[in-house]
């Protein structure tokens, strides 16, 4: 097993935030405009992806509902559902936020979408995780979640610790035939 890499992606511009997250040793990173995260077996197949990125929003304890619209909109485009997404409030130990979820019908088929900001009262944006795996859990995305931290432009967010040790994934739960 290798030694997890800490990724940090510092607040500058428009928005002023950025995050930062602990990836285990298996999980290839490629940064860019949207951080990548990728998870491979040693046959090749592909375990996972995450996905991270920040988007601009004025978020006054999210009176708007911002956080909330990103979530469905977001799995809206990586799988339709029928009568419109859902999304629902979720606790991170270093963000909060709305999460949606959808399963398709492809190589990874369970689609998990966080939109998430600092518990701050006014913030400039969020931050925006999708993930997409073959199996409803996938523990190096529950860690890289449990270590996700926000950056603001005062230092990062502060974290709680309130959460259980239950892992945050699986949130989809495949139905039987």
């Amino acid at each position: 097993m290798s030694i997890p890499s800490i990724y940090r992606r510092a607040p500058r511009g428009r928005p002023l935030i950025g995050f930062q997250l602990e990836a285990p040793g298996e999980v290839e990173l490629r940064d860019g405009p949207v951080l990548k995260c990728r998870e491979v077996r040693q046959d090749g197949r592909i375990v996972g992806e995450l996905e991270a990125s920040v988007f601009a929003a004025a978020l006054i304890i999210d009176r708007d509902g911002i956080l909330e619209e990103k979530a469905r909109e977001v799995i809206g485009g990586e799988a339709p559902v029928r009568g419109g997404a859902t999304a629902v409030a979720v606790r991170l130990p270093g963000a909060t936020g709305f999460r949606a979820d959808a399963i398709r019908s492809t190589q990874l088929p369970y689609v998990y979408v966080f939109a998430v900001a600092a518990p701050d009262l006014g913030v400039d944006g969020g931050v925006l995780i999708t993930i997409r795996s073959a199996s409803p859990d996938w523990p190096a995305a529950d860690h890289m979640l449990r270590s996700l931290r926000i950056l603001t432009r005062h230092g990062t967010a502060p974290v709680t610790d309130e959460l259980d040790a239950e892992p945050l994934l699986p949130v989809v739960v495949p139905t039987r035939k």
